[in-house]
């Protein structure tokens, strides 16, 4: 074999592994390209599903805080209702007629569990009661004093209608709804 038969030879066997080894890298950039695809494909899909997720939650959210809101204006409703029976009880009192007023004032010191000195109220309770009268302006409805001033009961509008609330706001609402 002569010189030229070698160094062909090791050239075409050079070629030859060049050939392979380009091929060889070929297919290694092909496996990687379709496992970075995958991958990609993956992670689009991992985001899709975190985005629907987040789109149903955010759906709750707002569907909760919408049934908050309208819980909250059907409640306001009802307590502006019950408001505004209490207003009108409160307007029963101060319209009154005189007959009415005795009839309070008697029924008032009915009611105490002591002996009666005087009454203290606006002008016109000053005829319904048949004790000493202190005329007030700023009470509204009328207060009960013991004989031995240490008692001292108090029927004023603001007070009954306090005590109306408290004693039946419940009822009141039970009525209405």
């Amino acid at each position: 074999m002569g010189l030229e038969e070698i160094k062909s030879e090791i050239l075409q066997e050079a070629e030859q592994k060049a050939d392979e080894i380009v091929e060889e890298a070929e297919r290694e950039r092909d496996r990687i390209i379709e496992e970075a695809e995958e991958e990609a494909e993956q992670i689009q899909e991992n985001i899709e599903e975190e985005l629907k997720e987040e789109k149903q939650n955010y759906r709750k959210k707002a569907l909760s805080s919408a049934r908050m809101k309208a819980k909250e204006e059907k409640m306001k409703a009802k307590q502006d209702e019950i408001k505004e029976v209490f207003s009108e009880f409160r307007h029963y009192l101060d319209k009154l007629t005189q007959d009415e007023k005795k009839k309070f004032a008697q029924k008032c010191m009915e009611r105490v569990d002591f002996d009666v000195a005087r009454v203290e109220g606006g002008s016109e309770f000053s005829d319904a009661v048949d004790v000493e009268f202190e005329e007030n302006e700023d009470v509204e409805g009328i207060k009960i004093f013991s004989k031995d001033g240490n008692r001292m009961q108090e029927f004023t509008f603001d007070k009954i209608l306090k005590q109306m609330k408290d004693e039946h706001r419940k009822d009141v609402a039970d009525i209405l709804f």
